[in-house]
């Protein structure tokens, strides 16, 4: 059985060499050099394009990329173009006859780590660049479908996330990840003279615009078991629906507009509802904004006496998010981002109930700032903030907040993902980086990012419940976490006056942990197909006036069969 297996791959990755393997229909995912790169394109032409949604189609890309002006760049900035251009087109000129197109590979990246101090978590989550294998397979049909999985054998989080691990490379049962493929899509669309259309089915990995400490909006690291996103595009405006399937339970559908009003600014609107109950279709029209539903009085049957006596409300979460970004000069990017799940109504009541309701948001703020050098090599400079209130991305329940919880099936723990930030609420970050890229062999960064968090993690804030007593006489569980949930519980002013203030706390809460962490990092290039990396970290965590500090020394290397 085995050697027929072999066979097969093999016989079918030989095919795959002769295959087209550049669909435009194709997706990149996210996190991808290629985004940075198209990014640092706009930059130097003083052009905004909407490149900040992740994943998108090859497609979608050459849309905008054919309209940067190649005449505006410099030196460094043409050899950028030119390397963009061939990811883009690789093998585009095989056998254009072909209608059915198939591709695979495959990818090794084993990984090694050390840590001084196992009482610090790692600074990274599941690896530092991929999982140890991973084999891509592409079907595409003419160049209008496109049908991907990565099929991958890697570590779960917890085993990843154990103090004593030392490499990615998946050595016993229990450290399995079984949830693959992680990178799994089918996508259709094209790309007319003047307009486009696409529309993507996949696991997860949606990214809502491209950051250093990861996006308040949606970022790739909020787990789901299925999205799927309709774009369309034009040179000036850009719509996106996306509809994610949480969990069995829990739909989230979000509505994007982006505007180029300016070609040196762009301006994105988000708002969404996310609904503990069964798939709904009037969520998906573009045209209902989410308060004409009133969606939030209408699933007061599915509450319980008591959970309807305390929440208020429940089953539903509405989201908000603004994006705006403009490039004043060249080779400069100015950026912001604001997030809200809840916040109290300018005309709205004053009484202590409503303020302890509390304003759930979040701000992002950054600059980019590239240097062109005269051998052509490039150096990157961000610097990036990001505030997530006490109650950003948190409701009355978990079961409605902007949240995932996922049982690991081969170990103990569960792996819990928020939306956005992956600090979760109740955090302030801010990340000072510089890169140097010699856009031939080589590349070298340093970082520093000092990070501030409250106590209000998804581990402290969802195993908080209270038992209070129906009109029958009977117990029941709530959770009683939130500042409104807690009004209602208080039994005297003190407790409901705390409570209030609670609600209306928009600093860290609790026992504040401080953490600064220094990164020095690194890859090299021997073949096309075959680089080595590394990096270094230096962090000292305060909590308490205990203070703890280590370092974290990583490696790796990247071999892929076809480059």
């Amino acid at each position: 059985m085995k050697k027929i297996v072999f066979t097969l791959l093999i016989s079918f990755l030989t095919f795959s060499l002769f295959a087209k393997s550049g669909n435009s229909t194709q997706v990149i995912k996210s996190g991808h050099w290629i985004y940075d790169d198209l990014e640092a394109l706009c930059m130097e032409a003083k052009t905004e394009y909407f490149f900040e949604t992740q994943p998108m189609s090859i497609g979608e890309m050459k849309f905008y990329f054919t309209r940067i002006p190649y005449e505006k760049l410099s030196d460094s900035g043409k050899v950028l173009y030119e390397k963009v251009k061939a990811f883009l087109n690789k093998n585009d000129d095989f056998f254009p006859e072909q209608e059915l197109r198939l591709f695979g590979n495959i990818k090794l990246n084993p990984e090694f780590y050390y840590k001084s101090n196992k009482d610090i978590n790692w600074s990274f989550d599941y690896y530092i660049k991929d999982f140890f294998i991973t084999i891509p397979v592409i079907f595409g049909f003419s160049d209008y479908v496109t049908i991907e999985p990565d099929f991958i054998i890697a570590k779960n989080q917890p085993s990843v996330a154990d103090p004593y691990n030392f490499t990615n490379i998946v050595y016993g049962g229990d450290q399995f990840e079984f949830t693959f493929p992680r990178f799994a899509y089918g996508a259709a669309g094209h790309a007319f003279e003047n307009w486009g259309l696409n529309f993507i089915i996949g696991k997860e990995g949606l990214q809502i615009y491209n950051t250093q400490l990861g996006s308040i909006l949606y970022n790739r690291t909020f787990e789901t078991d299925m999205y799927c996103s309709l774009n369309l595009y034009t040179e000036y405006l850009k719509y996106s629906l996306h509809v994610a399937e949480v969990d069995n339970t829990k739909f989230l559908y979000l509505h994007q507009l982006n505007l180029r009003p300016f070609k040196w600014l762009k301006i994105n609107v988000l708002e969404g509802s996310l609904l503990n109950a069964p798939f709904e279709l009037r969520y998906l029209n573009p045209f209902m904004l989410m308060h004409q539903f009133n969606s939030w009085t209408q699933y007061g049957d599915a509450l319980s006496e008591s959970e309807n006596k305390y929440y208020g409300e429940g089953h539903f979460c509405a989201y908000f998010g603004l994006m705006g970004e403009i490039i004043p000069c060249r080779n400069l990017r100015i950026y912001g981002m604001y997030a809200q799940n809840e916040i109290l109504d300018m005309g709205g009541s004053r009484a202590d109930s409503s303020l302890s309701v509390p304003d759930s948001i979040g701000f992002q703020l950054g600059i980019q700032y590239n240097i062109d050098l005269k051998n052509s090599a490039l150096i990157k400079t961000y610097l990036e903030a990001i505030y997530t209130s006490p109650y950003l991305y948190v409701k009355q329940s978990p079961d409605w907040s902007l949240y995932r919880r996922r049982v690991n099936v081969q170990t103990d723990g569960d792996t819990c993902t928020w939306i956005g930030s992956p600090f979760g609420p109740d955090s302030f970050a801010v990340i000072l980086k510089g890169e140097y890229d010699s856009q031939e062999k080589w590349a070298a960064g340093i970082s520093y990012t000092l990070l501030i968090h409250g106590e209000n993690t998804a581990e402290t804030l969802f195993r908080q419940k209270s038992t209070v007593e129906n009109s029958n006489g009977e117990d029941e569980e709530i959770y009683s976490y939130y500042p409104y949930v807690q009004y209602g519980l208080a039994k005297t002013d003190e407790e409901r006056i705390a409570a209030r203030d609670k609600g209306r706390y928009m600093w860290m809460t609790g026992n504040v942990t401080y953490q600064n962490q220094i990164k020095l990092y690194g890859s090299y290039s021997i073949l096309d197909n075959l680089n080595v990396y590394g990096q270094g970290v230096y962090i000292i965590k305060m909590q308490n006036s205990e203070i703890n500090h280590g370092i974290e020394i990583g490696c790796g290397v990247e071999y892929k069969l076809f480059k």
